[in-house]
């Protein structure tokens, strides 16, 4: 039998197999075999989104505010940007000399190094002792004191009005400053949520599929929860405050996810939190796949920690702006309810039907596939790097199976917390576990 008869005779035989599996079950049986993919796929949280979104911008309804924040940066006001970091020797001097070309006329860059045994500190030194940047160390002898605690003694020595929390791998666009922190011309705004995307997409197929990721999850969906008044997250490797915010809610706390908790600190005291597209800061993503669960695992832990135990009593819409509790609820459904159903109703059909749950899951993962493609094609076209992102769409064949992965990491990361199995995670020393309130 030739190569094209014995091709001819796979797709005869698969399209039986097919006709015989859709005749055999009627339409309510299918619907729960597709139903729960869809879902789990997270089709509703990026494919409306992306729909509105081009319906919006087709009919000329997405704001622009960027008159009002330049008359704003023109009084010049103070801003204080922290840059806390550990054994950053490589990136250090990158993130400095970044900062320095925003020209802002009244910027101040803190730089904190919390007790790091590499040449970090030796490295920022030299931007010191030129006047350029403000320098410390956390010389402590019981060592490093952890993210919040560097975030919060750079707060002490700031001057600025307004704080820009930044992370030492990242680099950014000349024009940050206006976008991060023109948004505070409207006073009830006490966060602004920055753009971050991946520098090193081309470093494996780990950091493109992490590229894509962004774009989606937060270059397209922040700027969706922006329409809606919704968004509640603000990253701490890129994120801008009003200073006196952060003294009333009494700055970063010791947490997995400070810059969650911190977020929500803020939206309990009203103050708005809004997502600025255009400021981009370019960061340098895990490179290993061994390296990125580690860190997935310990954001999932993290918002699972914030969100529904620490500050769950946001979502009460008698106490708080209802629009919280809406946004995470939907986030309490796709990343913990959806995540659990997941893991049991995938191999329970696996072992009930397994044919039939072959075919439904291969084609769910091409309408994944597809969804994927509408979601990132849409944030790509609203991006101001569209001209060089484009590329990563060769490489969406791949995105289904890394959130599978990925759903699977979170699915361990919240068993872990559930239970509060490894509680203590290392991000933070058991110097401050130990004088920190369990949740």
């Amino acid at each position: 039998m030739s190569a094209l008869d014995q091709m001819v005779f796979a797709i005869d035989a698969f399209s039986a197999f097919v006709t015989r599996e859709v005749a055999s079950r009627d339409l309510w049986t299918w619907l729960a075999f597709f139903m729960p993919l869809v879902l789990f796929a997270e089709v509703p949280r990026y494919v409306l989104p992306a729909l509105a979104m081009l319906f919006l911008r087709a009919t000329g309804r997405l704001n622009d505010d960027h008159k009002a924040k330049q008359d704003f940066l023109e009084t010049n006001p103070r801003v204080s940007v922290l840059l806390v970091g550990l054994n950053e020797e490589a990136s250090i001097a990158k993130a400095i000399e970044s900062l320095l070309e925003l020209r802002y006329p009244n910027l101040e860059i803190i730089v904190v190094d919390d007790n790091s045994t590499d040449r970090m500190y030796e490295c920022a030194k030299l931007y010191a002792d030129r006047g350029l940047i403000k320098l410390y160390k956390n010389s402590a002898a019981t060592g490093r004191g952890g993210r919040p605690a560097g975030s919060n003694l750079g707060l002490h020595l700031a001057t600025g009005e307004f704080i820009l929390s930044i992370d030492a791998d990242t680099s950014f666009d000349s024009s940050t400053i206006l976008h991060m922190i023109g948004p505070f011309h409207d006073p009830q705004v006490g966060i602004v949520a920055g753009n971050i995307k991946v520098r090193n997409a081309d470093a494996s197929i780990w950091t493109r599929m992490q590229a894509i990721e962004y774009l989606v999850s937060i270059g397209l969906w922040k700027t969706w929860l922006n329409v809606l008044g919704m968004n509640i997250l603000a990253s701490g490797a890129f994120g801008a405050f009003r200073r006196s915010v952060l003294d009333r809610v009494g700055g970063w706390d010791p947490e997995l996810a400070e810059d969650a908790c911190l977020s929500m600190k803020a939206k309990k005291l009203g103050y708005q939190l809004v997502f600025a597209p255009q400021a981009v800061a370019m960061t340098a993503a895990p490179v290993r796949l061994p390296n990125l669960v580690r860190q997935r695992a310990r954001w999932d832990k993290g918002c699972m920690r914030t969100f529904f135990r620490k500050h769950r009593d946001i979502m009460d819409p008698r106490r708080f702006d209802w629009r919280n509790g809406a946004e995470l609820a939907q986030e309490w459904f796709f990343a913990v309810f959806c995540t659990f159903a997941y893991a049991v109703y995938l191999p329970a059909m696996l072992i009930f039907d397994p044919f039939a749950m072959v075919f439904a899951w291969t084609v769910c993962l091409i309408m994944y596939a597809a969804t994927s493609l509408l979601a990132a094609g849409t944030a790509i076209s609203f991006s101001e790097r569209a001209a060089e992102e484009w590329r990563l769409l060769r490489g969406l064949w791949f995105f289904p199976f890394y959130k599978g992965i990925f759903r699977w990491v979170r699915c361990y990361a919240l068993a872990l917390e559930t239970f509060r199995i490894n509680y203590h995670d290392s991000f933070l020393p058991q110097s401050v576990w130990r004088n920190t309130k369990p949740w």
